[in-house]
């Protein structure tokens, strides 16, 4: 009977010997980890067949039937016990497979302020006066801190009603949480990331919503996360869409950015 090896990436074989069968490979890290072990070990040189005529090689060659246990002399101990066993019996050979590094993942580039909010600057205060808290979904996005300030733009709050309405959320589990913040002049906007973070951090959201990817990259600067995918960040689901701005000049795509965050978000009412 032949035996097959199964080759797991470093990160996953501690759990593996621990017993854990089953993941739940959200952001495909595991599979992408998984098929650069298997991609590896196909790499490595095979190893060198033994000659035929070796007592070790006809004994693989027979069935369990066939198996009969040749007479050889002056062998060595080690290949004459290795004779004695069944083809079943034989330990199978581990391939050590070559280090493959951990595909990257989501971190923290960025940290967040050790700052209580009472100490942040007052705009931000002001930002963080009209949070709810907890909250279970966070919406953000470049411009938000001008429409929070005073600046609003009539288009881009048409858009964001029409769409957070078209998703019947529970009442009060929504928050509007600023990247960056607002200037004497429209469109003068200077991001504070720590600031975002450490909101971030204390409204607790099973979810936040990123519109666009100048609003991401703020404080993820090295996001690869595409409009319509997820990830998970500080121990909830972070989603990245389109930038409200060309939602406003692109009405059309309003309807399927709808249809994805509706089976996107789920909360219980």
């Amino acid at each position: 009977m032949a035996a097959s090896t199964v080759v797991l990436s470093e990160q996953i074989r501690p759990w593996h010997n621990a017993g854990l069968r089953f993941l739940f490979d959200e952001d495909g890290s595991i599979a992408q980890a998984m098929s650069d072990a298997q991609a590896a070990a196909s790499a490595q040189p095979a190893p060198v067949a033994q000659p035929s005529s070796s007592p070790v090689a006809s004994a693989q060659s027979q069935t369990p039937q066939q198996f009969k246990q040749p007479t050889v002399q002056n062998q060595p101990q080690q290949q004459t016990s290795q004779q004695q066993q069944s083809p079943e019996q034989r330990p199978v050979q581990k391939v050590r497979s070559a280090a493959v590094p951990p595909r990257a993942i989501p971190s923290l580039v960025i940290h967040p302020t050790t700052k209580p909010p009472e100490e942040w600057p007052e705009l931000w205060q002001s930002y963080w006066s009209k949070v709810q808290i907890p909250s279970p979904v966070v919406w953000t996005y470049w411009s938000l801190g001008d429409d929070l300030s005073g600046h609003a733009d009539p288009k881009r709050r048409e858009v964001l009603k029409k769409l957070i309405g078209s998703l019947n959320l529970p009442r009060g589990t929504s928050s509007f949480w600023p990247v960056a913040a607002c200037g004497e002049v429209a469109g003068e906007l200077t991001p504070a990331p720590e600031i975002f973070l450490a909101g971030l951090r204390r409204l607790r959201p099973r979810y936040s919503v990123v519109f666009g990817s100048k609003a991401l990259k703020s404080f993820m600067p090295d996001s690869t996360l595409r409009p319509y995918l997820f990830t998970q960040f500080l121990g909830h689901r972070l989603i990245a869409l389109p930038d409200v701005d060309y939602l406003v000049k692109s009405p059309n795509m309003l309807a399927p950015v709808i249809a994805y965050l509706r089976t996107a978000i789920r909360l219980s009412r």
